[in-house]
């Protein structure tokens, strides 16, 4: 019988879009025995993971490229070293990045037109601090101002998002769930 499985995640929405996405990759999480757990920031990895560790589970997850030294040094590995064969896998800034870059501007602006946020987006684009910047990290800002949003948008991009254009760290992760 395979040992149930953690998932760490970083934050809510990370763990909302891990949630969404998985039964549309065929993986039921309670049938399965996996929790998908927000340890409310990268700091708190490596008592998440000899907590896990401890008790039976084998543990996976995602984690934003910048925080990787606290996933390293919880998994003894050094800086910059691959951690996907611990299960371990990296989104480039962030999984909000990962899947505005997987849908693209123009169904992730629909996604905002849908929700009737459109408007909020557009003025949020207009400020000074915001107009410079290119409309993938204009969204990724926007929808990552407010915690509520982020969770929403986080999993209503998992759900939208083309099963062959999920991110590369979320195929990584859900293939090593596949593989446990």
């Amino acid at each position: 019988m395979p040992r149930p499985i953690t998932i760490l995640v970083e934050g809510d929405s990370d763990k909302a879009a891990v949630e969404a996405l998985a039964p549309r990759y065929g993986i039921d999480l309670e049938t399965e025995e996996i929790e998908v757990v927000s340890m409310g920031g990268a700091g708190n990895a490596g008592r998440f993971i000899a907590e896990k560790a401890a008790e039976g589970r084998r543990v996976g997850g995602l984690y934003d490229e910048g925080e990787e030294r606290f996933f390293a040094r919880a998994l003894n590995r050094q800086d910059g070293e691959d951690l996907s064969r611990q299960g371990f896998f990296a989104c480039r800034r962030d999984l909000e990045d990962e899947l505005v870059r997987a849908l693209g501007v123009v169904a992730v602006t629909e996604l905002l037109a849908g929700r009737g946020e459109l408007a909020g987006f557009r003025s949020f684009q207009n400020q000074d601090a915001h107009r410079a910047d290119e409309a993938g990290e204009q969204l990724r800002r926007f929808i990552g101002a407010n915690g509520a949003r982020k969770r929403t948008y986080a999993t209503a991009m998992a759900e939208a998002v083309p099963l062959e254009d999920i991110p590369e760290p979320l195929t990584g992760l859900l293939n090593w769930i596949w593989g446990a």
